[in-house]
């Protein structure tokens, strides 16, 4: 039976990834199910005040709105099995388990294949991010034992080995406000492209994407994934991307700096391979009371090479740490 609650309208061509967003952040209303019509998708959430709606204003800038939810069957939850809610990450049909009590890793692994029937492999981190490649290594829980999987966001498929190459979901709503911004026959350059959750985004809306990574691994999915969702107009390139960015100097309509921990080191590159008015898309982490610091280190960076930017947006991707956060700052670069 319908009822009128509150919830938000997306355009159907962000429904999913938004979806994923409210869920992921614990505000996605499960209890309801989501309605349509035909431009755009109603998505039932839990709350509307105080954090929530600052927290849903940053995954999508439409306002709240009433529609008809219906209610769902009684579904089994991970929470309704263990009576507290697990803190995990999925990837594919891979489950990444952050135990939230002691000695519950085991109990929360069973809990998830019960009830996520998608699931099929539940593994716990055994390291830290690590090493040049920023990889980690697992121990297995439950299900079956593999790392590799085919994780689908925004409309593509995404082959990968979660012990070979870096790559966090958490970033598919960023990744399409980044699409949503270029045009068909521009020039992008993705310095750290990973698997190319960004480049290949990018070129299926018609852009004409560079995308450079050191990890061999990472060029070889990134081939693999071009070929997988029939993708053209991706050039990979495996080497040090100071270096290959020279390649394209003056050339970049827009240049991706996904290198959270160490991406200022390559500003010089990625401001003398964007083009004039170009945009440079820079991502950091940043303590909760100095944010966007980094603002200083870019005007820094673009003084020394004789060029000066202009900001154009800064924000918050995703939590990453107690008080830490994973921030973007977009700005443009002026050589005249």
């Amino acid at each position: 039976m319908a009822g009128s609650s509150r919830g938000i309208r997306v355009p159907r061509a962000r429904g999913e990834a938004v979806r994923k967003a409210l869920v992921e952040r614990g505000l996605f209303d499960r209890g309801r199910k989501i309605s349509s019509d035909g431009s755009f998708v109603y998505l039932p959430v839990l709350s509307l005040e105080g954090e929530a709606f600052s927290a849903i204003k940053m995954i999508s800038d439409l306002e709240p709105v009433e529609a008809p939810f219906e209610a769902e069957k009684p579904i089994v939850t991970p929470e309704s099995i263990l009576g507290y809610k697990p803190s995990y990450e999925v990837v594919g049909d891979i489950a990444i388990v952050e135990p939230v009590r002691p000695k519950g890793a085991q109990m929360e692994a069973e809990a998830l294949l019960s009830a996520e029937r998608h699931l099929r492999a539940i593994l716990i981190p055994a390291s830290d991010v690590e090493g040049e490649f920023r990889t980690r290594r697992f121990h297995h829980l439950a299900g079956e034992r593999r790392t590799s999987t085919i994780h689908r966001e925004n409309g593509l498929r995404l082959k990968l080995d979660l012990e070979k190459v870096y790559f966090s979901p958490r970033l598919a709503t960023e990744r399409l406000r980044i699409a949503e911004q270029v045009y068909p026959g521009q020039t992008v350059l993705d310095m750290f492209a990973g698997v190319g959750p960004f480049a290949l985004l990018l070129a299926k809306r018609g852009a004409r994407v560079m995308a450079i990574d050191k990890n061999p691994y990472a060029i070889c999915y990134l081939l693999e994934n071009a070929a997988l969702n029939k993708i053209q107009g991706v050039e990979a390139l495996e080497g040090d991307a100071a270096l290959l960015a020279q390649r394209f100097e003056g050339q970049a309509y827009h240049v991706i700096m996904n290198l959270p921990h160490s991406a200022s080191g390559f500003l010089p590159s990625a401001m003398r391979a964007t083009r004039e008015g170009g945009i440079v898309h820079y991502y950091t982490f940043a303590p909760e009371d100095d944010l966007y610091r980094d603002w200083d280190t870019i005007e820094k960076a673009a003084y020394e090479i004789g060029v000066r930017v202009e900001a154009l947006y800064q924000g918050i991707v995703r939590s990453y740490a107690p008080r830490v956060y994973n921030v973007v700052l977009d700005f443009s670069v002026v050589k005249r």
